[in-house]
């Protein structure tokens, strides 16, 4: 199948621009039709990839670039910065975001790391937990027949699961497999931190706790945390807080909700870190950016 009937088959699946869900778990296609400038949000733990248009990604000083040719693999959810440069209703940028947060992925993993042949070895990432990688061969064929598959209400029943499966398998065994491997697999320590700390910012948080439940020494889990999220747990969590709360502003959450919503319970504070983070107090973010579609740019 080609680049152009598989586009075809996106139009088809997803007519309207946004994040749709497909009956597939964790995997979603978007559309999106119009540019979105540069702006902070929650990295999902994803592949995503680009049929048509391409999208940049910021994350540690580098950007990161994909696009029919180029896919992006995230291993953990980061705090980044996203942008749509360029796209139209007649030019929209079409994808397909992948979550890694699955027991597919959980199952294809586990599989792959007990195969009695050898592995082939990834490259090196390009920024931490956060990588570019080539539409090989193999990634693109298998992307491809998920998008027909998904078209297809028979065949996505029949054969969708084992369709999903092949592209997670395409990418492991692709320069992102070695990433992957190390920080998305349920046993690595840090990984599962950063899932942890995402998914309850509303919660105090201390490092050594997290430390103890990573089963490190607190020396050790900050050395190794910092290797993983190029920020030391205290930056990365405040990074991930104050990303959180501009998305909620944006989508219309009242400046005080937000800050309670990602952990802040000094309202000052709050808005002292958020000016310092985006160099605009939240209510004048919130004024600002009140059309601006942050999901747009995330996937």
């Amino acid at each position: 199948m080609n680049m152009d009937t598989t586009v075809a088959l996106l139009d088809r699946i997803a007519p309207n621009p946004g994040l749709h869900d497909t009956p597939l778990a964790g995997v979603q296609v978007f559309r999106v039709v119009e540019p979105v400038r540069r702006a902070p949000g929650l990295y999902p733990t994803s592949v995503c990839a680009l049929f048509q248009g391409s999208k940049r990604v910021y994350y540690d000083g580098a950007v990161h670039r994909y696009d029919p040719h180029r896919y992006l693999c995230n291993a953990m959810p980061l705090p980044v910065e996203a942008e749509v440069s360029e796209a139209s209703p007649e030019e929209p940028v079409i994808g397909l975001l992948v979550s890694l947060d699955t027991p597919a992925m959980a199952e294809t993993l586990v599989a792959y790391e007990t195969s009695p042949v050898g592995i082939r070895s990834g490259a090196e990432p390009s920024g931490p937990g956060l990588m570019v990688a080539p539409w090989d061969p193999e990634f693109r064929v298998a992307a491809c027949r998920l998008v027909e598959a998904l078209a297809d209400p028979v065949a996505r029943h029949v054969v969708g699961s084992a369709r999903l499966r092949d592209l997670l398998f395409a990418v492991l065994r692709g320069p992102g497999g070695a990433i992957l491997r190390e920080r998305v697999g349920k046993g690595n320590g840090i990984g599962r931190i950063v899932r942890h700390v995402r998914d309850h910012l509303a919660e105090p948080m201390a490092v050594d706790d997290l430390a103890r439940q990573a089963g490190m020494s607190r020396a050790v889990f900050h050395r190794r945390f910092k290797e993983a999220t190029a920020q030391s747990p205290l930056q990365f969590i405040k990074a991930l807080r104050l990303n959180g709360a501009a998305m909620l502003i944006t989508q219309g959450l009242s400046v005080g909700a937000a800050a309670t919503r990602v952990g802040y319970a000094n309202a000052s504070q709050f808005s002292r870190e958020f000016r310092r983070a985006f160099g605009r107090a939240p209510s004048e973010w919130r004024a600002s950016n009140a059309e601006l579609d942050i999901q747009a740019a995330m996937p």
